[in-house]
């Protein structure tokens, strides 16, 4: 890994970063608003499964696109922050920022296997199957979904790379 903490890039890549989040957060406002218009507020099923499912496929799709800008160098912005809490001073806050590092670390190494198997089963399609084909699109269909788990972890702690990064720039 080349990625220093602090360079240009580093902070380019964070403010890529900052993007995903605030979009990532708009599209799961837009799922939320969309699922609770759309399902019992009881049973919380969905009232058309079909066009839920198709919304649901949206969604994972569009999480995905978002975090395009993240998702090639995820690893590296990962191994800045575990540089930067190694040189912390322990405390229960960097302890808790260690085990939000580590659950992006786990997030991404996810994220590029989900990838990989894409890329595999993409690759064993028919000549035939073609974007906008069913032969084409259920099977990515199916890898956005499996990786939209992981996406969300990128929403939820991605926010600890900034509080890191920020410690460690006052400390330095």
């Amino acid at each position: 890994m080349s990625l220093e903490p602090g360079s240009w890039a580093h902070r380019l890549y964070l403010r890529q970063l900052a993007l995903y989040l605030r979009h990532g957060r708009q599209i799961l406002a837009a799922w939320d608003h969309y699922s609770s218009r759309h399902s019992d507020p009881e049973t919380f099923q969905p009232h058309d499964e079909d066009a839920y499912g198709l919304r649901q496929q949206q969604r994972d799709a569009d999480t995905l696109s978002a975090f395009g800008r993240v998702f090639h160098h995820a690893d590296e912005l990962v191994h800045v922050a575990e540089q930067q809490l190694a040189r912390l001073a322990p405390s229960d806050r960097t302890r808790r920022y260690a085990w939000q590092v580590r659950e992006l670390r786990e997030a991404t190494q996810h994220l590029y296997a989900v990838q990989d198997e894409w890329r595999a089963v993409r690759d064993k399609l028919p000549e035939s199957a073609r974007p906008g084909t069913k032969a084409y699109d259920e099977p990515l269909a199916e890898s956005h979904a499996e990786a939209w788990h992981y996406l969300d972890q990128w929403a939820i702690h991605g926010e600890v790379l900034f509080a890191v990064n920020a410690l460690a720039e006052r400390q330095a």
